[in-house]
């Protein structure tokens, strides 16, 4: 009895992990190596997406249940059958899809195990900017452009205001909180790679995503074009 007992306790838990809500990470196989999406990167210029180099043959989400699977070649997790990818010129490490939703038009992978440079406002001696681009994200995935700043002074002052080491770690921002808004930062360099960096406000402070506490100065830059000409 002790034996069937077992067996059928075996049964009871294979059936419930075969119909286990599996949480996928935003990834795709191709070539052997898996790509993982970059929610801080955009396409500094549609024209550095290179030729097709593959499609998605598999979508993973609601079609796999079994959480032990292995992904295999054209499999991605949220990316529907048939998506093509991209390659980004003279950037072998990257694949690029398709996505109405980035402000460029392309979502960014990153090849697994690629170690990237530290993110330029952390470097010391960041490179020279060509510009940045403000935009403020009224709903989720939903930018609206508010400023374009090219001039080296305001781009200098832009980029002093976002270094700031000031830290408070009980700042938090709540979509639901009607003062609250999050805006978005693209920076642009030489590279086909521009850098997006979200800021928040919570109704009293400005803040990015590691709770480092923004000069209120940083108010000069959210006011949008029009905004400032009307003004």
């Amino acid at each position: 009895m002790k034996k069937k007992w077992f067996i059928f306790t075996i049964l009871i838990l294979l059936a419930g992990c075969s119909e286990a809500t599996i949480e996928w990470t935003d990834f795709l196989e191709f070539q052997g190596d898996q790509y993982l999406a970059s929610p801080h990167v955009e396409i500094s210029d549609p024209n550095f997406i290179g030729e097709p180099i593959g499609e998605i043959k598999k979508k993973l989400k609601d079609h796999v249940k079994n959480a032990k699977y292995t992904p295999k070649n054209g499999d991605a997790a949220y990316l529907e059958a048939g998506t093509k990818l991209y390659s980004v010129i003279n950037h072998s490490h990257l694949v690029a899809v398709r996505d109405s939703n980035k402000i460029n038009g392309y979502k960014i992978y990153v090849k697994e195990g690629y170690v990237s440079d530290k993110r330029i406002l952390e470097q010391i001696d960041p490179p020279s900017f060509k510009k940045i681009e403000v935009y403020e994200e009224v709903e989720y995935n939903q930018f609206l452009f508010k400023k374009l700043i090219e001039k080296n002074e305001e781009l200098q002052t832009l980029i002093a205001l976002l270094q700031s080491n000031q830290t408070n770690d009980s700042v938090v921002y709540r979509e639901e909180d009607p003062q609250s808004k999050a805006f978005t930062f693209i920076l642009y360099s030489t590279s086909p790679i521009a850098e997006k960096h979200a800021i928040y406000f919570n109704g009293e402070h400005y803040f990015d995503k590691n709770h480092h506490i923004l000069s209120k100065k940083i108010e000069d830059f959210l006011v949008g074009t029009e905004e400032s000409e009307s003004g």
